[in-house]
């Protein structure tokens, strides 16, 4: 900013600092019981891939709010993301934690050539739940937005990884994101695929396909 002084001096006051919280985990709660019963009867995750996860610290229950929490680490092993979701049917509570940076949501590291993008952690573990055959064998990746930062993060990590599935929602934000991160993906002459979920996203896939709904086909562009 640009301030006069008495004397008619002009003058650069100093930048204004923002103040950015810290990233810092929420508190777990010694059981996970609304966390299971989210996601393992409202949102039809399979039980062995939760479980699994679960193992691997990278989804707990917070103490206070009863939120699942999804948390990313960095290669190092330290947490650097977290996404909270609310466990209320009623209650569609969502949202990063402060200070979370995005290179680093909540993502899996596998030994194959292939990694798939999701929007949501509840998405990614709905595809896998519906992909379980040597699922641990590929890399997945939850943006928690519509941005390809874990991707190229994930990329930058893994050079073993030379195909990318692109997995985003079916609708227009989803799709939009989609068409830019594989333009991007094919300057860079990377291998990438567009995976359609069927209805709005992989969770209605998979709880729809448990209901007996025969209709589901993913589209692959």
């Amino acid at each position: 900013m640009l301030l006069n002084n008495c004397d008619g001096q002009i003058i650069t006051s100093p930048p204004i600092e923002k103040s950015h919280k810290p990233f810092e985990l929420s508190p777990r709660n010694d059981r996970m019981s609304r966390v299971f019963s989210y996601l393992l009867l409202t949102r039809g995750i399979d039980k062995d891939v939760l479980f699994e996860f679960v193992r691997k610290k990278m989804i707990y229950e917070s103490a206070y709010y009863h939120n699942a929490v999804f948390v990313g680490y960095d290669s190092s092993g330290k947490p650097r993301h977290a996404h909270k979701r609310g466990t209320v049917t009623n209650n569609p509570y969502k949202g990063n934690v402060a200070g979370s940076q995005l290179e680093f949501s909540f993502h899996w590291h596998g030994t194959s050539d292939k990694i798939f993008l999701f929007e949501a952690p509840i998405d990614m573990l709905s595809y896998i739940s519906m992909h379980k055959k040597n699922w641990q064998e590929h890399s997945y990746a939850a943006s928690c937005s519509v941005s390809d930062r874990v991707l190229f993060q994930c990329l930058n990590d893994n050079p073993n990884i030379k195909n990318v599935f692109l997995c985003f929602d079916n609708d227009e934000a989803g799709q939009t994101a989609n068409k830019r991160i594989a333009d991007k993906l094919n300057k860079l002459n990377i291998q990438n695929e567009i995976l359609i979920p069927t209805h709005k996203d992989w969770n209605e896939d998979l709880t729809l396909s448990e209901k007996g709904d025969e209709r589901i086909c993913h589209q692959v562009l």
